[in-house]
């Protein structure tokens, strides 16, 4: 039997997010498109898969080719890199079966594989949703039980998502667990699918159970930005006493456990659902009667869960509180392994950035940076933040009139008064090192502060 212990609350003024329909670009988005642009489309797919490998001067070039071809605004820009990739491998060998394919992450040195299903009912023609799955187990697995543990959860979670959504799933399996090394590895995974099969970037989600739990919880308070929702399963931590939860406040959650969980997972799920509910997230929690366990009948109502929530690249609030260098850069070594894992300086894992707030880390201070950003009408963007010196807004029409003057006040002070540039260059960059083509802001405000101001994400009403 299923308890449900929170209700559903959905920030009321959060707009609507079209739904993308062939990877094409939401609907009011207009776009020119030259008479043939399937050779556009198969360099742009060559910029984005280089990453950190392009020559320094590739998103020059490639910004220069895209305005060569007609493309010379903002919304043709945005319909160019929301469209899907000129070209995909046969899925036939796919359909309908388990595989596996490898998976050499983007930001360290560790490669690793991913189980991949693909349902039966595949429609080569439509772009479809992602959900990745966390397995459970440890941080010092074997290749073969990582392997093993990851296919069990593919086949366990597969059939109620496919069967209630139309979704792709993929299971990664991680020797090293679910920090900064199974983040790569997750965001890897994402990379390879979406050049494997056309995959809806507003449409990925993570869920997973145990230690894919906790995956679920972390990622969601990191990346947020980068889903539509997360679903922890008998995972998570008291992220209250952590002072970390408001971080949630954009991505939508489903969180299950068990009554009898070990470890105190219960009682944090119950302390993470009441601060919840208070602040009106868009969070529900359901507690099963049970252990520590994958509740089957939980999978379906979290796969409906999932087809209801789109990703909103351009909510009107956002929440960072984060310290440190906001950066994996540490060197995982084990004695007996035979392997470690090293964080790249030049292909870096970062986790700075909450929507359109991007803040410059402050690692020196002991204290964290906190920011709560609102748009606040009349053109305005108002943020109030503690320990916070330089930050980047990124801005589009579906946020604030781009063709007025944009006001930034940053606790109370004017920081940024002035019209913004179209940045197709800056477009192109972000695209790339996130590998992420659905997330498009057409304009970047820099700002800088030296006043603090005390930060709490305020309790909402709901609708």
């Amino acid at each position: 039997m299923l308890t449900l212990f929170l209700t559903l609350f959905v920030c009321p003024q959060v707009p609507e997010v079209p739904e993308r329909q062939n990877g094409a670009p939401p609907p009011g988005i207009a776009t020119v498109e030259p008479q043939d642009d399937t050779d556009l489309r198969a360099e742009l797919d060559a910029y984005l898969d280089a990453r950190w490998g392009a020559p320094a001067d590739a998103t020059e070039k490639m910004a220069a080719a895209i305005r060569e071809a007609g493309l010379t605004t903002p919304p043709e820009w945005q319909g160019l890199l929301n469209a899907r990739r000129a070209s995909y491998p046969d899925p036939t060998a796919l359909i309908g079966e388990v595989t596996w394919h490898s998976s050499e992450c983007a930001h360290v040195d560790y490669a690793s594989e991913y189980a991949l299903y693909v349902p039966e009912d595949y429609d080569p023609e439509l772009a479809y949703s992602l959900v990745v799955v966390g397995h459970g187990g440890n941080s010092s697995m074997s290749a073969e039980r990582a392997h093993a543990t990851a296919e069990q959860y593919l086949n366990l979670y597969a059939p109620e998502v496919t069967a209630n959504m139309q979704a792709i799933v993929a299971a990664p399996a991680s020797e090293r667990g679910w920090g900064p090394t199974g983040y790569s590895l997750v965001f890897s995974t994402i990379s390879n699918v979406q050049r494997q099969l056309p995959i809806d970037p507003d449409r990925i989600y993570v869920t997973g159970q145990s230690m894919g739990g906790h995956l679920a919880y972390r990622i969601g308070l990191l990346f947020g930005d980068r889903f539509g929702a997360v679903s922890p399963h008998s995972g998570g931590y008291d992220f209250v006493e952590k002072d970390s939860i408001a971080n949630l406040v954009n991505v939508p959650g489903l969180a299950v456990f068990g009554s009898a969980e070990p470890y105190g997972i219960n009682g944090d799920n119950h302390t993470n659902s009441k601060w919840s509910e208070k602040h009106h997230l868009d969070w529900a929690f359901e507690e099963m009667n049970g252990g520590h366990t994958i509740y089957q009948e939980a999978l379906g109502p979290m796969a409906e869960f999932f087809s209801d929530r789109p990703r909103n690249a351009y909510p009107p609030e956002v929440f960072l509180r984060q310290g440190g260098s906001m950066l994996f850069e540490s060197t995982w070594n084990v004695e007996g392994w035979p392997d470690h894992v090293v964080a790249s300086e030049e292909r870096p894992l970062r986790w700075n950035r909450r929507h359109w707030l991007e803040v410059e880390a402050r690692p020196e201070h002991a204290e964290p940076i906190a920011v709560h950003a609102v748009l606040s009408g009349r053109n305005r963007i108002d943020l109030t933040s503690d320990n916070l010196r330089r930050a980047r807004l990124f801005v589009h029409p579906d946020m604030l009139d781009v063709t007025a003057e944009i006001d930034v006040r940053c606790n109370g002070k004017t920081v940024f008064k002035g019209l913004v540039e179209p940045d197709l260059e800056g477009a192109l960059e972000r695209a790339r090192a996130d590998d992420d083509r659905g997330r498009f802001y057409w304009a970047t405000i820099e700002i800088e502060t030296e006043r603090d101001r005390k930060v709490s994400l305020p309790k909402r009403r709901a609708e």
